[in-house]
């Protein structure tokens, strides 16, 4: 393959990322990396040609062509910093002006290919230098596929420049745009050529592992608070009390419920009602440990679970819930308190399924909120089943279960 060949084929490949970059922009427009990655493809498309053809053009035309190549890397260090939620980076600003004037300077002097070469490698070796910082700063703690494709294609470009610029310095004339050495033609065009379609690539599945991890976010979290929804606080719980069970550990359910909520829809507005509604979840999420599930299970009612926490533990969790919310003001002026009903899994017989769990903390809710509100109750153990039960019609158990837990509650906190 001589240098035309696999210059056009460069340019080939770099359109085609143009077009794949430009539909992703259409098919996602309120997601500016998008954007930029669209016309950073887009510039240096234009830029590889001009630079093949200003070979034997005007000095005007590799100045144009060069500067596209340049301010491409630059969106390209902007989508990232945008994808990642950072700042524009200033610094990208200065390289692109340092670039064009100094490239302008080299033409009026007539200076060489080799130094017209380095300045342009060197110029891109910083703009990835500071895509691999984007790069390492913001990706999560666990890498995912498509960050480390990214990173490792910045890697192959940053060491091809530095090939380059070695290269340059040397004047070796294997590297000149023309050339027909193997060598040159594989640093010069074939390298950038697989560099590009795998940072392209790269950005790509960044772009979609995030939409992904958005969705799989939106259907287990509630959209309103963030916590957990119904169906992720249900799973969740069913999943711990197995866990729990089979190792023999303790475990908690908590129903949270907002006193009076109606009372800051109707005085405030429904928008006041969602702030609250998200702020108390938010305490309450605070208060809790990072092994604790929090969601919001309807309404204005939240289930917590309690992974190793007993009935022992119950007490001290109660005035940490209620005290974390005690302090709370609506518009600074408006307190908000809530009600809480504990259930704490029976030592040994009785049921111990996820259902009857937060049968009885709703049962314990219940009577926190008919003894006055702004406390907590603790529904009672419930005893083993005695053998004839199983006889005994659904609604009498559900009687014998409330008027147990109405009855005979561990703690139960008043207000103030």
């Amino acid at each position: 393959m001589d240098a035309l060949t696999a210059a056009f084929a460069l340019i080939i490949a770099q359109l085609c990322i143009a077009l794949v970059m430009t539909g992703a922009h259409f098919a996602a427009r309120p997601e500016r990396s998008t954007r930029y990655w669209a016309s950073a493809a887009i510039l240096i498309v234009i830029g590889v040609l001009l630079v093949v053809i200003g070979n034997r053009a005007p000095s005007i035309v590799q100045l144009i062509g060069n500067t596209c190549l340049v301010f491409g890397g630059i969106l390209q260090l902007w989508g990232l910093q945008v994808f990642f939620k950072m700042p524009r980076s200033k610094l990208a600003w200065m390289l692109g002006a340092g670039f064009c004037l100094l490239f302008f300077l080299l033409g009026l002097t007539g200076a060489s290919t080799f130094n017209r070469i380095l300045l342009l490698s060197s110029t891109m070796l910083l703009l990835l230098v500071l895509s691999c910082r984007v790069l390492l700063i913001g990706m999560p703690s666990r890498h995912s596929f498509g960050s480390l494709l990214t990173l490792g294609a910045t890697a192959l470009l940053m060491v091809n420049n530095i090939v380059r610029i070695a290269a340059a310095i040397r004047q070796d004339p294997d590297f000149l745009p023309m050339t027909q050495s193997p060598t040159g033609i594989t640093i010069l065009y074939l390298v950038p050529l697989g560099g590009i379609f795998l940072y392209a690539t790269g950005l790509l599945l960044l772009y979609f592992e995030r939409l992904v991890d958005a969705k799989n976010h939106l259907a287990t979290h509630d959209e309103l608070t963030g916590m957990l929804n119904r169906r992720a606080i249900v799973a969740g719980g069913e999943r711990e009390v197995a866990v729990a069970i089979r190792s023999r550990q303790p475990l908690t359910v908590a129903f949270v419920d907002i006193d009076f909520f109606k009372r800051v829809n109707d005085n405030l507005g429904h928008e006041a009602g969602d702030f609250v509604l998200a702020d108390i979840a938010q305490l309450l999420h605070d208060a809790c440990r990072n092994v604790d599930l929090v969601g919001r299970y309807g309404g204005e009612e939240f289930c917590l679970v309690f992974p190793g926490a007993g009935s022992e533990s119950v007490a001290l969790l109660g005035e940490r819930l209620l005290a974390a919310v005690r302090q709370y003001r609506v518009h600074d002026q408006h307190p908000i308190t809530i009600s809480v009903g504990f259930a704490s899994l029976p030592d040994q017989g009785g049921d111990r399924s996820w259902s009857s769990l937060i049968h009885r903390a709703d049962i314990a809710l219940y009577q926190a909120k008919e003894l006055g509100r702004n406390r907590f109750c603790v529904a009672a153990q419930e005893p083993a089943a005695a053998s004839g039960e199983g006889s005994t019609r659904s609604s009498d158990r559900h009687i014998a279960r409330r008027a147990s837990a109405l009855t005979i509650a561990d703690r139960v906190i008043p207000s103030g």
